[in-house]
C-alpha cells in the first residue's frame, strides 16, 4: 500500500491538469482509508504484546488533548481534562492507552455539536487498586438499537466516513490490559464510555521496560 501511496503522490505532484489531479487526489483517499481498514482489522485482530510502563494518566490525557485539539472537527468544542494530578501511576501499554484516549475523544468530538463539550475524567475506586476512566460529551447520544453494536467489529453508522473498527480496537486494547469497557448513553443528552483499569498488570505474561516512568 505504501508504493501505491507513493505513485500517487509523485503522479500528483508531476500533473497540472485539474481534472486529473482531482482523479488522483480521489485515488490517494480511497488509498488511505483502505490502508486505515486494514491496520485496523490487524490492530484488533493480533494485539501485539503489551510493552508496560508507568503512566501518569493526568499527563497522557493532557498530551492526548493537545495532539488532538486543531483537527477540524474540533473547532467550537470545549474540550477539558479533568483528570486529577495525583492519582495513582499505572502499568500499561502507552502506546495502546493514547490509540484508545484519541479514539474516544475524536468519536466525542464526532457527536458533539459546535459548542458542545468533551469531557475526560478519572478516580481510584475505593477499596480496588482499579482506575476508572470516563470520556463524557454532550452530544447527540446513541439509540438503544445501535448502542448494542457499537463494539462490533466494522459496525458503523457514518457511512463512507468510518471503518467500524476505533471502538472494536479500544474493546480489544482494554482487554488485553484485564480492563473493562463500557457505553452509556441517552438520546439528544450525550454519551459516557467508562473504562475500569487495573492499576497493576499480572508479571510474566507481558514485556516490561524497567526502571521507567512514561509521562506521554
Amino acid at each position: 500500500m505504501l508504493g501505491i501511496l507513493s505513485h500517487l503522490e509523485l503522479e500528483l505532484n508531476a500533473t497540472q491538469d485539474q481534472e486529473q489531479r482531482l482523479e488522483i487526489e480521489q485515488c490517494i483517499v480511497g488509498a488511505r482509508r483502505i490502508s486505515s481498514t486494514l491496520r485496523g482489522l490487524v490492530n484488533y485482530a493480533r494485539p501485539g504484546p503489551l510493552v508496560l510502563s508507568k503512566i501518569n494518566l493526568q499527563r497522557l490525557a493532557c498530551d492526548t488533548i493537545t495532539f488532538i485539539e486543531h483537527q477540524p472537527m474540533l473547532r467550537g468544542k470545549h474540550l477539558v481534562n479533568e483528570v486529577p494530578t495525583d492519582l495513582p501511576h499505572i502499568r500499561a501499554d502507552a502506546n495502546q492507552l493514547s490509540q484508545v484516549f484519541m479514539n474516544l475523544l475524536l468519536n466525542a468530538a464526532e457527536a458533539t455539536s459546535e459548542g458542545g463539550t468533551i469531557t475526560i475524567s478519572a478516580s481510584k475506586l475505593a477499596y480496588v487498586d482499579v482506575i476508572e476512566v470516563r470520556v463524557t460529551d454532550t452530544g447527540c447520544g446513541i439509540p438503544p438499537d445501535v448502542l448494542a453494536h457499537v463494539f462490533e467489529p466494522f459496525f458503523t453508522t457514518k457511512r463512507g466516513r468510518g471503518t467500524g473498527l476505533g471502538l472494536s480496537i479500544c474493546h480489544a486494547y482494554v482487554r488485553s490490559h484485564n480492563g473493562e469497557i463500557r457505553v452509556d448513553s441517552v438520546v439528544e443528552h450525550g454519551t459516557t464510555v467508562t473504562l475500569t483499569l487495573p492499576i497493576r498488570q499480572e508479571e510474566g505474561k507481558e514485556r516490561e521496560e524497567e526502571n521507567s516512568e512514561i509521562v506521554v
